[in-house]
This record gives C-alpha cells, sequence and structure tokens, in this order.
C-alpha cells in the first residue's frame, strides 16, 4: 500500500479548504463535459476520487457506480457519506483493476498526473476495463494554465512544467501540457475523439475563491471552450 496516498486522502479537505467552492464548480463543468459523450447510464467505473465531488454527481447519473482508489482511507472517507451508500468501492492501484471489472463509461479525474507510469496504466485499463464502446474521460491539471505561464514570468516557476508547493503535497509527480497528454494517450493505443478546456485561470484558486463572484467564475468557464491550451485543466475523451 501506498501510505502517501493515504496521508493525502486523509488530510485532502484541508488541502483545498479555500477553493472547495470553485473546485465544485469546477467539476461540475467537469461532469457537463463528460456526459455529453454518454450513450448508456447502465455504468460507471470512476478511477480515482479525490473528495467525492465527482463520484456524487456520477452517482446521481448512473445506476451502478464502481469507484476505484488506491487509497483505503479515500474509501474509508467517502463510504461514510449518505450520498454514496449505494457506490461499489474498489480498493486498488489504477494499474492493477481486476479485469471483470469492466463498464461503457469510465472517469479518471485528476489521477493521471499521481501516477508513474501513466502509459503503462492506460495500457491495462484500455486492455482489462473498457468495451470496444467504452467512453474513457480524463483529465489533468494544465501546465500551461495562464497562472502558471504568470508564474514562470514572476520567477516563482523556472518552466511550467516544474512542480511547485502545492503540486508535490497532492502528490503530483508531472503537470502535463496539452501536448504531453495527447502523446501519453496515443501511446497507449487510445484514439482521441475530443479535447477540451475547463477554465481560463490567471489566478491562483486561493485568489479566484476569495475575489470573484459566481458570474466571473462562469464566465471564465465559458470562455475556456474557446481556449483550451490555456485553461487551467485540460480533458480528453478517448476511446479504443
Amino acid at each position: 500500500m501506498n501510505t502517501n496516498l493515504d496521508q493525502i486522502a486523509e488530510k485532502y479537505d484541508s488541502l483545498h479548504e479555500d477553493w472547495k467552492n470553485l473546485e465544485t464548480t469546477v467539476r461540475h463543468k467537469e461532469f457537463q463535459n463528460f456526459i455529453k459523450h454518454v450513450n448508456s447510464y447502465d455504468s460507471v467505473l470512476e478511477i480515482g476520487l479525490g473528495d467525492g465531488a465527482f463520484t456524487e454527481l456520477l452517482n446521481s447519473k448512473f445506476k451502478r457506480t464502481i469507484a476505484v482508489d488506491g487509497s483505503s482511507k479515500a474509501i474509508e472517507i467517502l463510504s461514510n457519506n449518505d450520498k454514496l451508500k449505494e457506490v461499489e468501492f474498489v480498493h486498488s492501484y489504477a494499474e492493477s483493476i481486476p479485469a471483470n471489472i469492466k463498464s461503457k463509461n469510465i472517469v479518471m479525474s485528476h489521477i493521471l498526473e499521481h501516477i508513474n507510469e501513466p502509459i503503462e496504466a492506460l495500457k491495462n485499463i484500455k486492455n482489462n476495463n473498457m468495451l470496444d464502446e467504452t467512453v474513457l474521460y480524463i483529465s489533468v491539471p494544465n501546465a500551461m494554465s495562464l497562472h502558471r505561464q504568470v508564474a514562470v514570468k514572476m520567477g516563482l516557476l523556472n518552466k511550467e512544467t516544474d512542480l511547485n508547493d502545492r503540486d508535490i503535497t497532492l502528490g503530483h509527480v508531472r503537470v502535463y501540457t496539452p501536448e504531453t497528454l495527447k502523446r501519453d494517450i496515443i501511446s497507449s493505443g487510445l484514439n482521441i475523439i475530443e479535447f477540451g478546456g475547463v477554465m481560463i485561470k490567471p489566478l491562483t484558486n486561493r485568489q479566484i475563491e476569495k475575489d470573484w463572484n459566481k458570474d466571473i467564475i462562469n464566465g471564465y468557464i465559458e470562455l475556456g471552450n474557446h481556449y483550451p491550451e490555456i485553461c487551467g485543466d485540460i480533458y480528453i475523451i478517448a476511446k479504443k
């Protein structure tokens, strides 16, 4: 077991307490990006659970929700959530999910940046957990986000792909650019159906949460539809 995952899960709420409302809003946008590609609501497989906000959205829409995480602590926390009582939790790393767990819909929101060998993990998911018609949604933080580019100009980062303190605290092992995300997905043998961004983010999460109202946030979310390469988060819809 990776004890670092358990430590992160145990204090995850405190790690993003200052911008939890913003994160919830962004997760709703991610959900919309994913759900428009779904053609069956029988089941969904979520890999990597975070604070469970995405899990709640999935569980409200699908007949069966299977939630996989490498942290037993994350599963323990979320299994006590009354909104997730019907969810089937599985303790497994993304690289080794049992082959008998398959779904027409798979979500990997903010998990690929945590995985040491992402291409191998994606290959295993493609071969073991995806059906021919499966829709796979993948989202990650974007190294080319405006706020990271500004950080380079300010001297806070040497380059956009450097890990900052928050990345390290959250257990990130890399920060993807649009190009490197596409490269890893193609290298795993998957086909990219759609690439997009979630929200233009010129400031840090804490600054946005403190100073912006919902109208401003929603405006920058909509703007992100037109400029995905510089959004705070980027996503890909993939199939076999």
